[in-house]
This record gives structure tokens, sequence and C-alpha cells, in this order.
């Protein structure tokens, strides 16, 4: 779930048309030569940017060529009229682009090549019909052509796997797909704790504690990694649990806890071989797109779940 205490429908039958990119006309669209005010940009400052702005292009046009183009849609606050039904054939997932509950969601359906639709809900900004697709208002919920609901992000993952089975995530041995849950157990406190330390620092708390028992438990999940002797946790390819954990990683930076990884050295091999994923690639966020994101919602502000939109 995405809980946050930190924290137009994208409905579409058809994949739309290729999405060309030209790097030229892109870059100058979104980084012009010039600041507001006419002031010239340095190339030293505007290189780092222009890079970002260069792999959020290429990820637009990855998923518009997937049919995947509601994952840009802008998210549905108070007051917006709810989407109708589902069409057959498709699944609709109710997200927020910057959630990591959600983006377990997205990973899996990313990675079975699920024909899906995104719909954003502005989780500052609830619209009242979405208590109707969960009482909880919280990301992510799935909803099938039937009208179906489900929710909760492991349940949602683990129904995905079993409706859509061409592709399993979990392993269909009965010990070896316990043994994924339990060790999600053993990571189940990394996210209250990664908001706990960011909460902490940038009120100028002492933020030692909760970065103590973080790092404690990247240090078992390093062991339990090395006594596996494979390249995930799973096996040699990336599997759910791999998925499960994978987007408190990836915020890890923003967090200011990446740090952490030079205890673990087989973990920090372990994030540079998800970053080669397909659907990791796929769904992930900038670090410093994330930063934006995470000023304006510790702001409480409406905007921040379009950040960057």
């Amino acid at each position: 779930m995405c809980s946050h205490v930190m924290p137009t429908s994208g409905a579409c039958r058809m994949a739309p048309p290729p999405f060309q990119i030209s790097a030229p006309f892109t870059l100058r669209a979104f980084w012009p030569e010039k600041e507001a005010g006419g002031a010239k940009r340095s190339p030293a400052a505007g290189a780092g940017k222009r890079a970002r702005w260069r792999r959020a292009v290429c990820r637009r046009a990855l998923w518009h060529k997937a049919g995947m183009s509601g994952e840009f849609a802008r998210s549905l606050g108070k007051g917006s009229p709810a989407p109708g039904p589902v069409p057959d054939g498709v699944i609709r997932l109710y997200s927020m682009r910057y959630c990591p509950f959600a983006q377990r969601t997205r990973l899996v359906l990313a990675a079975k090549g699920i024909n899906h639709e995104t719909v954003n809900i502005n989780l500052k900004n609830k619209p009242d019909w979405f208590f109707e697709k969960n009482p909880f208002g919280l990301v992510p919920v799935l909803e099938t052509s039937k009208g179906q609901l489900i929710y909760e992000s492991p349940i949602t993952c683990e129904y995905l796997d079993e409706a859509y089975p061409e592709k399993k995530l979990y392993p269909t041995d009965p010990y070896e797909k316990a043994r994924q849950k339990m060790l999600l157990e053993h990571f189940s406190k990394i996210p209250a704790l990664s908001y706990k330390c960011l909460l902490g620092i940038r009120n100028g708390e002492d933020v030692s504690g909760p970065k103590d028992e973080y790092c404690a438990i990247l240090v078992r999940l390093e062991k339990i990694l090395l006594n596996g002797k494979t390249k995930f946790f799973g096996g040699n390819s990336v599997s759910m649990i791999d998925y499960m954990i994978w987007p408190w990683f990836e915020r890890m930076e923003s967090f200011k806890l990446l740090d952490c990884l030079e205890q673990t050295p087989a973990l920090k091999r372990w994030v540079e071989d998800m970053k080669q994923d397909p659907a990791v690639q796929a769904t992930i966020t900038d670090a410093q797109i994330y930063k934006g994101y995470l000023e304006l919602y510790l702001k409480n502000s409406h905007e921040a779940c379009d950040y960057g939109l």
C-alpha cells in the first residue's frame, strides 16, 4: 500500500503510434539555451540536467511504444469524474507516479508484459469515488473488466502472477515461494525507516538510531544473498522478491541513505544488476526528479503528484 506517511485516465484500447525522438529538437523543447529572463545557461551547469532530461525522454518513448502512456497522465483529484468501465482484455492500475508501493505493481505489469492502462490518483487531494475502489484510499489498486478490485501491493503482485501465468515471477516450488515471502518480512521495516531518516534529516534531528537499524537490515539481506550464491535473491534471474524490494533501493540517494551500501558489497552489485533489468528501466525515476517531488510532497502541495509533467 502507499500509506504516504511522507509520500485524466490513461485508458487506451489501442497502443499509441510509435513515438519518434529527435534529440536536438527534444532537448531544445525541454531545455532551452536561455533561462527565464534571458540569462544564458553555462554548458557545465546545464550538462547534468540535459542528460537527465534525455533519459526521461527516452523512457517516455519506451512507454509510448509499449502502450503504457497512462504512466504520464496527470493525476485525478477531488472533483474529477470517475473513469468508465475497464475494457475487455485490459486490466487497470490506479497508481501514483512516485509511489514505491505502486511501483511494485508497475514492475510486475512491465516484467510480465501485461496489457494494462494506468489511472494516476492525486494522493494529496483524492477524488471521493476512489474510496469506492479502495476503502483505505491507497494505491496501488487493480480493477478488472469484470469490476473486480484488488489492493495492497503484495496482493496485487501475487494476483497478477496467478492471473497471467505465462511468465511466472514467483517460484512454482511451494518452499521457494514461502522463502521469498519470509525474505520480504526481513525487509518489512525498511519503508518506515527510510521515511523516518528522511524526515529526521530534514528537521535537523539525530537519525543515528533509525539509520543504524536500516543498515543492520541491509547487512542481514547481504548475508541472505551471499548464502544463496546467486545473482538475485530468487536465483540467477530477477524474480518477484527482487521487484518487491527494489523501489526502496532506487530511492536510497533521495533518502540520503546511499552510504549504507558501502557495508554491503554484494547488495551493491545486486543494485547495479537490477538497473539493467528492462522492467526496472521502464519504471525508474531519476533521483533529482524524485527529490523535486519530495520537496513539494513534504510541503503538502497538491501539485506534488504531477511534478515534472
